[in-house]
């Protein structure tokens, strides 16, 4: 921001010239009248002792108008990133990098109301990572933490980039899949499935395997909100139920 001194006037005795300094300072450089000034105020007239001392404090404040513009500079950018900071942390799981449940049910309000207005559908996905409590116990809570991890980018790998991946509590996920029907819901959860099923977890060696259930519904126009969470938690444990390492889909 620039600083604005207050008029200076100088009157030379020869040839009652007036000169008046009223500039912004930006801080970068002294204004283009100082050397004017001092063509005008040459040696050995009797006020260019005093433009001297007055030139000096002038560039001094210069010189600190600059520092306060840098530090101001500094403190601004500091402040985006500190709010972008805050404003992460109320939407990202920071274990996994999710959507942590919070902005997930924010994100699932605003589909909901979308569907609504332009009579369309989505599907939710919950998947559930099968025994995992059997992986902390053996492995420690460490390992259990990397699978966390990596099946989060295993999940990641598998949707488009509108679609949501959420970690919606403990070792349980939510995926919101805008404009989707049931159809292209269970391609997306045997593409979760079989690729869980392939993969070797590095937490621990020789490498952990694990499998996934997963229940999954399609929002339609008319029914009540979260309705389609509540539908997909219910297929969720009819998959658990009939043995895990499965997906099931409610209409």
């Amino acid at each position: 921001m620039p600083v604005i001194f207050p008029a200076v006037i100088f009157a030379t005795p020869c040839g009652g010239r007036t000169m008046a300094l009223d500039r912004k300072i930006s801080g970068s450089a002294l204004p283009d009248d100082i050397g004017q000034f001092e063509n005008i105020i040459a040696e050995g007239n009797p006020l260019y002792p005093k433009f001297k001392l007055l030139l000096e404090s002038y560039k001094k404040l210069a010189h600190h108008a600059e520092g306060l513009a840098h530090e101001n500079e500094l403190l601004g950018t500091q402040l985006v990133e500190l709010n972008r900071s805050l404003d992460l942390a109320t939407r990202i799981d920071p274990m996994t990098g999710l959507a942590n449940r919070r902005h997930i049910k924010e994100k699932v309000e605003q589909e909901y109301s979308r569907a609504q207005r332009h009579n369309r559908s989505f599907s939710i996905i919950l998947a559930d990572i099968d025994n995992f409590t059997r992986i902390n116990d053996t492995y420690g809570y460490n390992a259990g933490d990397d699978v966390l991890v990596e099946i989060s980018r295993v999940f990641m790998g598998c949707v488009r980039q509108e679609d949501i991946c959420a970690r919606w509590g403990g070792e349980e996920f939510l995926i919101l899949l805008p404009e989707t029907t049931i159809e292209g819901a269970l391609a997306v959860a045997q593409k979760i499935h079989e690729s869980i099923a392939m993969t070797e977890f590095k937490a621990n060696k020789p490498g952990i395997r694990t499998t996934i259930s997963i229940g999954l519904s399609e929002y339609k126009p008319g029914q009540a909100l979260f309705e389609c969470v509540s539908r997909a938690d219910h297929a969720l444990q009819q998959a658990k139920k009939s043995g895990k390492n499965r997906y099931i889909a409610e209409p």
